[in-house]
């Protein structure tokens, strides 16, 4: 039998994509693109123009001058608006989409971008096991509201739980369950959560925090609810759970065109649930398993009861005697008793 081969990180990201043919964009690529332009034909997209973004992280330890040159610049515009009249086959975005106030219009400016059956892959941090292990899962119902409210900036809850439950994580501890999440302790205070709140709240500017916090599970789940309610016009296209001692999971969608019937959009949403449980049995954190319990110990058998002295001087006489004392003499018969267990 031949051995498993692990997929690397872009093999992940890359399941549903032929770069030999399609042409795409990559969102937030810094210094580390996932596909480089050798490798084919590829559009880098940011939040600020490349100088802007080697001021940004200029002393943080690394060499800016490998920040890739970007092509889009997505400051004031939508990646749909930034790229005019020309669309692209994929767009990949990794750990973007927890960033992004309104991930329901993010998506749909993503298909727009797109050619029919076009694919957004997607890299996603799995709350477990990072800062935000702390934090409760986002439900399909604050999706909801971010997209009719049409939000662009986090809200004050998003900021202040992003800070105030921020931990330091040990991954691999966490997958060997050597970690109570619950036990964790908070590496900021409540103080300086309001603080930023705050901060937040008199800014006009975007606020940079982890918006939404997902599992595998809880991110297909509130797929298939959004698909129910005509809010997610894809299908998956590949999934891969977080790999054990690995922080993230990995999400390909492919476009669904318009016109599509309500028994059609039910069947899909049947398909991301069934995903979805899928992925929560897939394995996960888990303890090594515990030791076998001792085998049972029989106790001895308790040692025959040993007749007092004046017992022992009785049935000197012999049992016969005594037998036909105890038959001829009624009086006897409480000293055969108090004799029993030794006749």
């Amino acid at each position: 039998m031949s051995p498993v081969q692990v997929k690397s990180r872009q093999d992940r990201l890359l399941g549903a994509i032929q770069l030999s043919t399609m042409e795409g964009v990559e969102i937030g690529p810094l210094a580390s693109p996932i596909v480089r332009r050798d490798a084919g034909r590829i559009l880098y997209a940011d939040h600020a123009s490349t100088e802007a973004l080697r001021r940004k992280y200029e002393g943080h330890g690394w060499d800016t001058a490998t920040i890739v040159d970007v092509d889009l610049v997505l400051s004031s515009q939508t990646l749909s608006g930034a790229l005019g009249d020309r669309r692209v086959d994929f767009v990949l975005a990794s750990h973007v989409i927890e960033h992004v106030p309104d991930p329901v219009s993010w998506l749909g400016d993503l298909r727009q971008a797109l050619r029919p059956g076009g694919i957004i892959s997607l890299a996603i941090p799995d709350k477990r096991f990072c800062f935000d292990a702390k934090r409760p899962v986002s439900t399909p119902g604050e999706l909801v509201d971010a997209f009719l409210s049409r939000r662009t900036t986090p809200t004050v809850k998003q900021v202040f739980d992003f800070w105030a439950y921020y931990c330091q994580v040990d991954t691999q501890a966490m997958w060997n369950c050597d970690i109570d999440a619950e036990r964790l302790p908070c590496s900021g205070t409540l103080q300086n959560a309001l603080q930023k709140s705050r901060e937040a709240v008199a800014s006009t500017s975007y606020t940079d925090v982890h918006c939404w916090v997902f599992t595998p599970r809880s991110f297909l789940e509130a797929a298939a609810t959004l698909a129910e309610l005509g809010m997610f016009p894809f299908q998956l296209a590949d999934f891969s759970s977080t790999p054990r001692g690995d922080l993230e999971f990995f999400v390909s969608l492919r476009c669904v065109e318009d016109g599509e019937s309500e028994q059609e959009r039910a069947l899909r949403a049947q398909s991301l649930r069934a995903a979805a449980l899928e992925a929560a049995s897939a394995p996960g954190p888990s303890r090594p398993p515990p030791p076998a319990p001792p085998e049972p110990v029989t106790p001895p058998e308790p040692p025959a009861p040993t007749p007092p002295e004046w017992a022992e001087a009785t049935l000197r006489l012999g049992r016969p005697l005594y037998r036909t004392l105890a038959q001829a003499l009624p009086g006897v018969r409480t000293l055969r008793e108090r004799l029993r267990p030794w006749l």
